[in-house]
């Protein structure tokens, strides 16, 4: 991770933004990596977590280590730039501070609330006209070329570029 951190602060220095994307056990290694990061390099940082084990496995298995606090923090100190993915039918990923549904209000208030995107999977449960085996059911896969994905893609660029524009001098 010290590389990592390095080239993170390398680019946010040459005044870049900085998009993290994670899957999995990546999405684990990315949070620490935002924890060890300075705030004037943070301020630059945003992260997109998928099929996440953060809270479904980490803050059970490693408690001492991983709590709601401590996900609070990777949270708070990228200014809520965070959009974490997932899905019911994933074994191993799951929601980082709510469950709710699309349409749904969050189960929790403040910030945290903005963090956790559900996917449905599969997208549908027949065939498409042009086919004749259903949508596959995706759970813990990557899925990198589902359009919800480039959607946080895009929504999470916005934000760092309206973080950018607030922080630039006048």
């Amino acid at each position: 991770m010290p590389e990592l951190t390095r080239r993170i602060s390398y680019l946010v220095e040459s005044g870049h933004g900085v998009l993290l994307a994670g899957h999995s056990h990546g999405s684990v290694l990315l949070a620490v990596t935002v924890l060890q990061l300075p705030a004037r390099i943070t301020r630059r940082v945003a992260l997109l977590t998928y099929g996440s084990p953060l809270r479904r496995l980490y803050t059970h298995l490693f408690p001492v280590y991983v709590d709601q606090a401590v996900l609070h923090e990777v949270g708070q100190r990228l200014g809520w730039r965070w959009v974490n993915l997932w899905r019911d039918t994933d074994q191993i990923g799951s929601w980082i501070f709510s469950p709710h549904r699309p349409g749904e209000p969050p189960a929790v208030p403040g910030p945290a609330r903005t963090v956790d995107g559900r996917l449905r999977d599969a997208w549908d449960v027949v065939a498409p006209p042009n086919d004749s085996v259903p949508p596959p059911i995706v759970g813990h896969w990557p899925g990198e070329s589902d359009e919800r994905f480039g959607e946080a893609v895009q929504e999470l660029t916005q934000r760092l570029r309206a973080q950018a524009l607030r922080a630039a001098p006048r």
